[in-house]
């Protein structure tokens, strides 16, 4: 039977009983079930098309009339999937335009609990990780995606931030960085850190820091990139420490070797780059101290952001920090004990003698060597007390002729 066929013998049916013509309540009720029964299969219909718009490709505004005529399709379980429903289909199958009507209608048709946002919030039964669909969003690429498949996420996640359905706590909340942390979802995971680079520390996975949590070869390069535009001045978050205190370096070799890690920022930290990574570690992690001399030797006479160069920034960490570097402070030729901080201004001897954890006898050691910095420190204080005076000298005098 064709659809015109079955139109004609609805039609039928509704005028002769609306117009009394055939009064038999048996017959009429046995069509009614029949009907209902075929709506019910109508809908089934409907329903398991929607997940295979990939394959037939509607135009949106179909989709639109077919789920505002049967609003359930919305939620029609694939039951080879677990009980996929449409939009989690859509989702992981690469059907992204049709994403925000789906969440949209589903929205207006209630589609999960009040604050799922349509389904966006809904847990995919068929994944094993329980992601829900931004979740799947962010993260789903197969191995041999390319660019302009990331490109089209990316642009249904915009889509969705546009309409106020993603906001910047989702980042946290729902471990999108986690999710999406990959070469293969690496346009979306950039366009999250830019509106969240704080979720790099913030984020907990398992109740772990994000650093510790995604110490694997695919993620890492995608991580450490991130980590070191956005935090240079904290060595790209390596050393960030977990509530056992371990570092997130000290983790990504447990899980994939010492070589590997190194390789991985081997690759990123090139000499070209200028980053003084050396002045990171010899603070944070002095021990690995002789790995990274070996991969970054370029980078012992580099200075750091504050102009400092190795030796200055191990003194201005104080002399807990001077005293694993050894070897360091042993190497402090005349000119470095000459030589002032750049953003302290103090000289080594100094340095060695500030804080709680003063080191008096490196201190005197380094007077020793260069008596001569006690003289310069108390000119350079007798001038400063001198410009002082005469710069208060003036204002009076300024005062006075007003």
């Amino acid at each position: 039977m064709n659809i015109s066929t079955l139109k004609s013998n609805l039609d039928f049916f509704n005028n002769i009983y609306y117009h009394e013509e055939w009064k038999d309540e048996k017959c009429k009720n046995e069509i009614l079930k029949a009907i209902e029964k075929c709506n019910e299969k109508i809908e089934n219909a409907f329903g398991k098309s929607l997940h295979r718009l990939e394959k037939h490709k509607p135009a949106v505004e179909a989709v639109e009339k077919v789920v505002n005529k049967f609003p359930s399709t919305l939620l029609y379980e694939n039951e080879a999937k677990d009980g996929q429903i449409p939009i989690h289909h859509e989702a992981s199958h690469g059907s992204f335009e049709y994403i925000q009507v789906l969440v949209m209608e589903g929205i207006k048709y209630k589609v999960g609990a009040e604050d799922e946002r349509g389904g966006l919030l809904i847990e995919d039964p068929n994944d094993h990780d329980e992601w829900n669909t931004l979740q799947m969003l962010s993260y789903y690429s197969y191995p041999d995606d390319d660019d302009d498949e990331d490109a089209k996420r990316l642009d249904v996640l915009k889509e969705l931030r546009k309409i106020g359905l993603l906001v910047k706590q989702d980042i946290r909340e729902h471990e999108l960085l986690f999710t999406s942390c990959s070469k293969q979802s690496k346009k979306r995971f950039e366009y999250l850190v830019s509106w969240d680079p704080d979720a790099l520390i913030d984020t907990r996975v398992d109740r772990k820091p994000f650093a510790h949590a995604i110490a694997t070869s695919e993620q890492l390069p995608v991580f450490l990139e991130s980590s070191f535009k956005y935090y240079p001045n904290k060595g790209g978050l390596l050393f960030l420490k977990d509530d056992a205190g371990n570092t997130a370096f000290d983790t990504m070799c447990d899980e994939i070797g010492a070589k590997e890690t190194m390789k991985i920022l081997y690759d990123l930290l090139t000499p070209k780059s200028d980053y003084p990574i050396l002045h990171h570690v010899l603070v944070n992690a002095p021990q690995h101290e002789e790995l990274f001399m070996e991969y970054f030797p370029w980078a012992y006479h580099l200075k750091d952001q504050n102009n400092r160069t190795l030796h200055q920034a191990v003194l201005a960490a104080g002399p807990d920090v001077m005293n694993l570097n050894k070897h360091l402070f042993a190497s402090l030729s005349d000119n470095r004990i000459r030589k002032k901080d750049p953003l302290t201004t103090l000289y080594p001897f100094a340095a060695m003698a500030a804080g709680e954890h003063a080191d008096l006898k490196k201190s005197f050691y380094l007077l020793r060597r260069h008596p001569s910095v006690l003289d310069r420190h108390a000119r350079a204080s007798t001038d400063r007390q001198s410009n002082s005076r005469r710069r208060k000298k003036r204002k009076r005098g300024d005062k006075n002729d007003a």
